[in-house]
C-alpha cells in the first residue's frame, strides 16, 4: 500500500474547486446548513454525499474523518454519481483501512444546536451550547501579532460540543451551595471572588451531589473556542478591535464602574453569546499550567478532544493552573482570547473568579 500523501492546503483548496462543492461544503458557520447536508446525504442525494465527504476529508464544520469520507464517496459512486470516482482518486481515499458496514455514519442528529440554552433549576446558572468543531488555537507569530511566550505557536485543535456558562458564577450562586460568601466586593450579582482552584473544585463537587449533573471548569481549549465566538479568528472576544472597547478591564470603557467587578452581564456578550470573558474578573482553567504546553501540541501534531484531560490529583494539588481572561485591574493584552496566566492553586484573589462548563445537561 503507497503510503498516504497530505495534501497542502493550497492544493486542497483546488481540488474542492475543480471537484466541485455542490451545496458549498467550506467552512460552516451555520449548523442549521451543515446538519440540512447531512440529512440530504443520509436521504440519498449522492451530490449531499459527495460534499459531505469533502467536509469530513477536510475537517471542515466537522470532526476530522477520512474513513467517513470514503464511505460516501463509495456509497455515492455504487448510486452512479459521476464526481465520486474522481474524488476517489484525487484522495486515495482507498487507503484507509476498514470497511463501511451497515451505518457507518448512523450517529443520531445533534440533540443541541448553536444559542440553544439551557437553566440549571437549582442555582439558576445559565448556559450555551457550543457545537464541536475544529479551529486553530494560540498565536501564530507572523509579525502581525507579537506572541507570548507560552502562546505560540498556533496549533489546531478539535472540540466535542460542550455547554459553557453564558456569566461567570454569582456569589448568590456561590453561597447558595456554599452558605458564606468570601468576596472582597459584595453583590448577589457580582461574580464571585477571592476563591482558590481547590476552593472551586469543593463548589463543583457539592454542586454535582446536589444537581446530579457534571458540571467541570472549562478547559483553556474550551475557554478559548468561546472566547473565539466558537473558534473564529477574533483577537478579542468582541472581534479585533482593541480601542477602549466596552468592557470591564483596565484599557476598557468600563463607564461607571471603576476599579471593581461589575455585575454579570453589564456589557455586550460576544457573538457565541456568552458575556464577560474580556473582563469582570479572571477565571480558573482546568488544566495544569504548563508554558510550552502549545509546543508540545504542535510537534505531536496532536488534536484534542474534549473529556481527554487527566483529572487533578494529589500529584497537582500545589503547581500552577491556567488562569484565562482579563479582569477590571489589567490592561487590555490581558483580554485578548489567546492570552495566557497561572496562579498557583491555593490562591486568592479579588480580581479571580471562574465560569462553568459541561459536557451533558440533560
Amino acid at each position: 500500500m503507497k503510503a498516504l500523501t497530505i495534501w497542502p492546503l493550497g492544493i486542497v483548496v483546488l481540488l474542492t474547486l475543480v471537484l466541485g462543492t455542490g451545496a458549498g461544503v467550506c467552512k460552516w458557520d451555520d449548523e442549521q446548513k451543515l446538519d440540512n447536508l447531512i440529512q440530504a446525504a443520509r436521504g440519498g442525494d449522492t451530490d449531499a454525499m459527495c460534499d459531505l465527504a469533502l467536509a469530513y476529508y477536510n475537517g471542515d464544520g466537522v470532526l476530522k474523518d477520512p474513513f467517513k469520507a470514503k464511505c460516501w464517496i463509495k456509497k455515492a459512486h455504487d448510486l452512479g454519481e459521476n464526481r465520486a470516482e474522481k474524488i476517489w482518486n484525487r484522495l486515495k481515499l482507498w487507503e484507509y483501512s476498514g470497511k463501511c458496514a451497515l451505518g457507518f455514519d448512523d450517529h443520531p442528529r445533534p440533540e443541541n444546536r448553536a444559542d440553544d440554552r439551557y437553566r440549571d433549576p437549582y442555582t439558576g446558572m445559565t448556559f450555551v451550547w457550543l457545537p464541536g468543531k475544529c479551529f486553530r488555537m494560540g498565536c501564530d507569530d507572523t509579525g502581525d501579532e507579537r506572541c507570548g511566550r507560552d502562546e505560540a505557536p498556533e496549533h489546531r485543535v478539535c472540540l466535542d460540543g460542550f455547554w459553557m456558562g453564558e456569566y461567570e458564577v454569582t456569589q448568590k450562586q456561590w453561597m447558595q451551595v456554599m452558605g458564606s460568601n468570601p468576596s472582597r466586593f459584595k453583590g448577589e450579582d457580582l461574580p464571585v471572588e477571592q476563591v482558590s482552584f481547590q476552593d472551586v473544585r469543593t463548589f463543583i463537587r457539592k454542586l454535582n451531589q446536589v444537581t446530579g449533573h457534571r458540571f467541570s471548569l472549562p478547559t483553556e481549549t474550551q475557554w478559548e473556542f468561546a472566547c473565539r465566538s466558537r473558534g473564529r479568528r477574533s483577537v478579542f472576544p468582541w472581534g479585533r478591535e482593541d480601542y477602549q472597547p466596552s468592557a470591564n478591564c483596565g484599557g476598557c470603557d468600563s463607564g461607571s464602574v471603576r476599579g471593581r467587578t461589575a455585575p454579570v452581564g453589564s456589557y455586550l456578550p460576544n457573538e457565541a453569546g456568552i458575556y464577560d470573558m474580556g473582563g469582570n474578573v479572571r477565571e480558573w482553567c482546568r488544566d495544569t499550567y504548563d508554558p510550552d504546553a502549545y509546543k508540545k501540541a504542535a510537534s505531536e501534531n496532536r488534536t484534542e478532544r474534549t473529556g481527554k484531560k487527566k483529572p487533578a490529583g494529589k500529584r497537582n494539588a500545589g503547581k500552577s493552573r491556567v488562569v484565562r481572561g482579563g479582569s477590571f485591574v489589567d490592561p487590555l493584552s490581558a483580554s485578548r482570547c489567546r492570552a495566557r496566566g497561572e496562579s498557583l492553586s491555593q490562591m486568592k484573589s479579588h480580581f479571580l473568579g471562574f465560569r462553568l462548563s459541561a459536557k451533558k445537561l440533560d
